[in-house]
């Protein structure tokens, strides 16, 4: 596999994540093609914190879309040897908890809470402690420009999801790079596209997250994003790092179980962003094929 086949197969799979089924705009307009740097640097890194979850107010719980990307991506930088730490709250870490146990594994998480002296606490004393070589936020609310967290609708979620914004904190601040992912451009970390994106997206002015990344992977489904990390990752290492969809769905199956909920719909249903399993599992089909067929040299 030479170079240019690398990265031909990296942005066709950058391509896929960036399918817009919910016509959210993000993925279609934003002009970042972040993923084979992001995946560059993630390689060089050891140490990665990956903050996630995204509470659904009507059912008090986390979404599908966040944790089942987030631990795909995790179990790849594991088999490359990474430390790896989970960063969620206490809508959400029970989730992470249930689809790890799918991967086999149980990937160390912190659970911040909902008040934000506490969480703010928990925040830098990880920063002092764990010296993250990479932050990489994937459908976590971000802050606006007027400090509130808000959903797609317009939502405040402050008293649900505490702000995370100090871990994309300047970088004359940190030694550490970020990388976002998201879907709706409310995520942490997709402050750079804030001007530029924000009349393409409903409520954008309002909702759209003021704190930037480093890197950014818009994608139509955030999961589908982490999934194309991982997928990067695997070409770059010349490993398979991700699995087949059918482990996707045995670890949305633990997340249902463990109450989670489909972000569009609010109902604990096998779905993701409102696309049914089989709409949702043939982008992470292709992903998966794409990685396949390079990796055999085809």
């Amino acid at each position: 596999m030479t170079s240019a086949h690398r990265t031909a197969a990296i942005r066709r799979i950058e391509l896929l994540a960036r399918r817009d089924p919910g016509s959210r705009g993000l993925a279609v307009f934003a002009e970042s093609f972040d993923l084979l740097p992001a995946a560059r640097d993630l390689l060089a890194g050891q140490r990665v914190i990956l903050v996630t979850g995204f509470c659904i107010r009507s059912a008090m719980i986390g979404e599908t879309d966040g944790p089942s990307g987030t631990l795909a991506l995790a179990d790849a930088l594991r088999q490359l040897g990474k430390e790896v730490v989970l960063v969620s709250d206490e809508h959400s870490s029970g989730l992470l908890s249930a689809g790890a146990a799918v991967f086999g594994t149980d990937f160390p998480t912190i659970a911040l809470s909902v008040a934000q002296d506490e969480a703010d606490g928990a925040i830098n004393a990880l920063l002092a402690s764990f010296s993250p070589t990479q932050v990489v936020a994937v459908e976590r609310p971000g802050s606006a420009a007027d400090g509130h967290r808000y959903s797609m609708r317009g939502e405040v979620l402050d008293d649900l999801v505490p702000a995370v914004d100090r871990l994309m904190q300047p970088p004359g601040q940190r030694s550490f790079r970020t990388i976002a992912i998201g879907d709706g451009g409310n995520e942490l970390g997709f402050g750079s596209l804030r001007e530029n994106l924000k009349g393409r997206v409903a409520h954008g002015d309002l909702i759209f997250c003021a704190t930037p990344a480093d890197y950014l992977i818009p994608s139509g489904v955030s999961n589908w994003g982490a999934f194309a990390l991982a997928a990067a990752l695997s070409l770059l290492s010349g490993r398979l790092l991700i699995r087949p969809p059918e482990h996707e769905l045995a670890v949305l199956q633990a997340l249902l179980k463990a109450g989670a909920v489909d972000g569009c719909t609010g109902k604990p249903e096998l779905s993701v962003d409102g696309l049914a399993w089989e709409d949702y599992a043939s982008t992470l089909a292709d992903i998966y094929a794409e990685t396949r067929r390079t990796l055999d040299g085809e």
